[in-house]
């Protein structure tokens, strides 16, 4: 009863104490594929297909491998089934001549003067002097000396290298390394720079309008054709208007901003949620109402841009359907005499439609700096908010 206690403490043990590693060679014999030499094989039998027609009789003569991490029957295992994927798939004749025949002795070889011992593991007793190699290979008529390399490590499994050299010039004429778990990589679409080009319109408050107060009955630049009063000028627009310019004047009308931006932006992570770039652009104001008043002007933007997605990546256009982003950036005037300079902050929505073409939807918040000033000294307030729509094409 003692002794039947021992046995089963001992097996118990030795069951917990099983590494995870013999686990999985255990489960990977039970599936008929111990040495993981069928997976090699998928991938080495169509790469025989380019094997060199001048080779049709070869030979394996050397097998390097570690003994602590193969047994001999591994050994012979694997090279059982290379030498069938060479007959089977790339019709080659494939010999065995015992002088060529790997093993795992010691060799002594000395005379009167001199004893030197050679390790023999997986090498033949030919491999160790070039004159016998090429002797050997003459009389059984090898064109091809091959050579295996095995390894085993984690997570690649199995590593076969195969070198296959003329016994005669040394040449190596094919050589090939194949594995058994090759790493997945795992795609990642859309990666690197994007240029985005958006353009549409945008409505803009003009708040204040003041004139000159210091205008006096000579002739002015009227930037409105608007006035009434003293002094007789032109508008802004080169329509020649003519009108009386009138000082201390105050116009309230809403403006349009016909605008054309360009971004290039990089991705921050390697899902693309999230985009960081930089952003330029072009701007017409131009008064919305003619009528009354008339009014043109030129403004170029520089700034940087945000994009974080906030929907999930649809497969049928490899992009995020719906992405938030930010842009601050600041306008210039264009023209001469003409001074200011515009502060804003356009937080929007980005609709993608299809892969290259979307819609945006955004707002205008003034930040500061939100009057210009013009050649004839007249100023130009803005509306601290607005609203506008793009349209988006990515490339």
């Amino acid at each position: 009863m003692k002794r039947t206690f021992i046995f089963l403490t001992l097996l118990l043990l030795g069951s917990l104490g099983l590494p995870k590693n013999g686990l999985a060679q255990l489960f990977t014999h039970d599936q008929g594929d111990p040495y993981m030499v069928e997976k090699i094989q998928e991938r080495l039998n169509p790469e025989l297909s380019d094997f060199p027609s001048s080779v049709r009789r070869v030979a394996i003569y050397k097998i390097n491998y570690s003994a602590l991490r193969f047994t001999n029957e591994e050994i012979e295992y694997i090279r059982a089934e290379i030498e069938y994927s060479l007959r089977q798939y790339a019709g080659l004749t494939v010999l065995s001549p015992p002088e060529l025949e790997p093993n795992d002795k010691l060799k002594i070889v000395g005379n009167d003067s001199t004893l030197q011992i050679l390790n023999m593991q997986g090498r033949s007793l030919a491999d160790v002097s070039p004159e016998m190699l090429e002797e050997i290979a003459y009389k059984y008529g090898v064109q091809g000396l091959v050579e295996l390399s095995l390894q085993r490590r984690e997570p690649e499994g199995l590593v076969i290298g195969i070198r296959v050299m003329n016994p005669q010039s040394r040449e190596v004429v094919w050589s090939k390394s194949f594995i058994s778990n090759p790493p997945v990589v795992l795609p990642t679409l859309n990666q690197g720079s994007q240029y985005i080009l958006t353009f549409g319109v945008t409505s803009r408050g003009s708040d204040s309008w003041y004139r000159n107060q210091y205008a006096s009955g000579a002739a002015q630049n009227d930037t409105t054709g608007a006035g009434a009063g003293v002094g007789v000028g032109s508008d802004s627009t080169g329509s020649g208007n003519t009108f009386v310019h009138q000082a201390d004047t105050l116009f309230r009308q809403a403006m349009t901003d016909f605008s054309m931006t360009i971004s290039y932006r990089q991705p921050l992570d390697l899902q693309n949620k999230a985009y960081i770039g930089f952003t330029a652009g072009f701007h017409v104001l131009r008064s919305t109402n003619r009528d009354v008043t008339l009014f043109d002007m030129s403004l170029f933007d520089v700034g940087l841009v945000y994009h974080q997605a906030i929907s999930e990546k649809v497969p049928d256009i490899d992009e995020y359907r719906v992405v938030f982003y930010s842009r601050a950036n600041v306008q210039f005037p264009l023209g001469n005499n003409r001074e200011g300079e515009v502060f804003m902050l356009e937080p929007g929505l980005q609709f993608h439609l299809s892969k290259n073409i979307g819609l945006s939807v955004f707002g205008n918040l003034m930040l500061a700096g939100e009057t210009i000033k013009l050649s004839n000294k007249d100023r130009l307030t803005y509306n601290k908010s607005g609203f506008g729509f793009h349209a988006v094409i990515r490339f």
